[in-house]
């Protein structure tokens, strides 16, 4: 009956443990044009590039300018981590922020904004513009998991079970 027990008690925390990595959640990588970058021209689409495939169904992507209009002139196009967007043209210039909201592999949703301005280049200013990608840094871009932690229900049932298995144990040596 210990063998069992142990058996049983080894089954629950092989399972609690093979949750864990599911548990994972996409994370934006890059975009283009990249955070806080500042462009002398308007991109013609905004690319959103993530650390792991992201599900097509449910994935939003606006660019709000200052004006408060949406420039997005496609619904996105996932192609595994990568989620791009056609722009319509964007106003004379000004501050812009890219929206999005994507659906990790495990179920979660991911959402993030990154700002970026369009100070288009004058016949007199020959100012270098930003480059156009460049790596994200986790805490510049706001991220939300609004999902249930997986892992919470793997410790739940190692928990339970080896209580069970304890009682059981008990029980039968009394």
């Amino acid at each position: 009956m210990k063998r069992l027990a142990v058996i049983a008690a080894a089954i629950l925390t092989a399972t609690a443990l093979s949750i864990a990595p599911a548990a994972a959640h996409a994370t934006l990588q890059s975009s283009n044009p990249a955070e806080n970058s500042v462009l002398d021209a308007a991109p013609d689409e905004v690319t959103l590039t993530f650390n792991q495939t992201v599900s097509q169904n449910f994935a939003t992507v606006t660019v709000i300018g200052s004006d408060g209009m949406d420039w997005a002139a496609s619904d996105p196009v996932v192609d595994g981590g990568t989620v791009t967007v056609d722009l319509d043209g964007l106003g004379a210039g000004g501050e812009y922020t890219i929206g999005y909201r994507v659906v990790s592999a495990d179920g979660h949703p991911i959402t993030g904004s990154i700002p970026f301005q369009v100070t288009p280049s004058s016949p007199t200013s020959a100012a270098p513009a930003a480059p156009a990608t460049t790596e994200t840094t986790p805490t510049a871009v706001e991220e939300t998991d609004s999902g249930f932690p997986l892992w919470t229900i793997g410790a739940v049932v190692a928990v339970v079970g080896a209580a069970g298995v304890l009682f059981a144990l008990r029980k039968r040596s009394n």
